[in-house]
């Protein structure tokens, strides 16, 4: 039996998630969950634009999937 592609499993995690830069912030914020981290910082470790960043996390923070530090 010959081993499946990967690709329908990253198919699949970009269409639940809807955004390259979200999985990115997640697989990132998993990773990294013991730091802090703002999203200038983030943006450039990830190599995205910040806005891009800036609109995931607050549509993270807004379903309530991650919570901003004040």
């Amino acid at each position: 039996m010959s081993k499946k592609s990967n690709q329908p499993a990253k198919n699949t995690l970009n269409d639940l998630f809807g955004s390259k830069t979200r999985i990115k912030i997640l697989k990132f914020l998993f990773r990294n969950y013991l730091s802090d981290f703002n999203a200038k910082d983030m943006a450039k470790k990830l190599q995205e634009a910040d806005i891009a960043v800036n609109r995931e996390i607050k549509m993270l923070v807004k379903i309530g999937l991650i919570n901003k530090k004040k």
